[in-house]
């Protein structure tokens, strides 16, 4: 199983372009990279991909967790900070999965790594997220050029020569 634990906020404020819809408020900031990282969370790329977000202020006692787009969205509970939530969740993980941590955050990183985690820039983990749209992108356009093709294109000779005769005779 591959698995990345995303350091929500972090990442909404270290990078440029999620930065600009945190103008916005942080509710558009955290649709804004859920939106990015969407398309990561397809077959064949993470089989878990879980973004975590502090709950500052929450009167949770538990974190409270959705499935956003295929993503394992996590708001953690009072009193806890994404960062030991990332901690805990990815020494859980590495016994099942390889599992990389996306964050800025040194000290996160260099505590998730000694756990096994490898570290995954934020940076490259949104070009990541843009490959993988601009493929998802590829592959329905070409099937959506699979679809208008003539029969006699897809099948095999055998069949073309098959339903010949059936329509001729």
């Amino acid at each position: 199983m591959k698995a990345v634990v995303v350091d929500g906020y972090n990442l909404v404020h270290s990078q440029p372009r999620l930065k600009a819809a945190l103008r916005e408020g942080h509710e558009q900031a955290r649709e804004a990279l859920i939106k990015e990282l969407s398309p990561l969370a397809s077959p064949g790329r993470y089989d878990l991909l879980m973004v975590v977000f502090d709950a500052a202020g929450s009167s949770q006692l538990e974190p409270a967790v959705e499935n956003r787009l295929g993503i394992i969205v996590v708001y953690t509970r009072r009193g806890q900070s994404a960062d030991a939530f990332i901690e805990a969740a990815v020494k859980h993980l590495v016994t099942e999965a390889e599992v990389e941590v996306s964050t800025s955050d040194r000290a996160v990183r260099d505590v998730c790594a000694g756990f096994g985690a490898r570290p995954l820039d934020p940076s490259t983990l949104l070009e990541l997220g843009e490959e993988a749209s601009s493929d998802i992108s590829r592959e329905i356009q070409d099937m959506k050029k699979d679809n208008r093709s003539p029969l006699e294109d897809r099948v095999s000779k055998e069949v073309r020569h098959l339903l010949d005769e059936m329509r001729y005779h």
